[in-house]
């Protein structure tokens, strides 16, 4: 199963992603990406944030997880998306480290018919308009006494 993190900044009422075009059509993506082995989630999302927007992220909790069926181009996925707290720059896209075409702010009212990936745009809006917020707290280490 590959693992996939993204996070979710909103600032007046946006939130921001990246944007490709796949056959024709303008698609937008939570920013993130895969998780390597050995490496721990809350790195990856930093480091996303990092070598693709080129700025700081601090997040917070996880707002979501789902899970993606495996289809002929790609494997089973879980997505884990975490709130962004705060970012620290500029985003802009770093066309050394992605494919996207550039970032752009959607409109939380647009989510739930936005092409987004991972697929969560009417989730997403449940969750960023429903008060108060719900989120799932992680557990950076939950081996950490080492009973087994």
């Amino acid at each position: 199963m590959r693992i996939r993190v993204s996070a979710v900044f909103e600032r007046e009422e946006e939130i921001l992603c990246m944007k490709y075009v796949y056959g024709g059509k303008e698609v937008f993506a939570l920013p993130g990406g895969g998780v390597d082995q050995d490496v721990p989630l809350q790195q990856a999302i930093v480091d996303e944030w990092r070598d693709e927007l080129g700025v700081k992220l601090e997040f917070g909790d996880i707002i979501m997880v789902g899970e993606a069926p495996a289809t002929k181009r790609h494997p089973q996925t879980l997505h884990i998306v975490f709130a962004a707290i705060e970012i620290h720059g500029t985003p802009r896209i770093r066309p050394d480290n992605t494919h996207s075409l550039d970032i752009a702010w959607v409109p939380i009212n647009k989510l739930e018919k936005t092409p987004l990936y991972p697929d969560v745009g009417r989730k997403l809006y449940e969750c960023l308009t429903v008060r108060p917020r719900r989120s799932i707290e992680f557990i950076g280490n939950c081996m950490e006494r080492g009973y087994w």
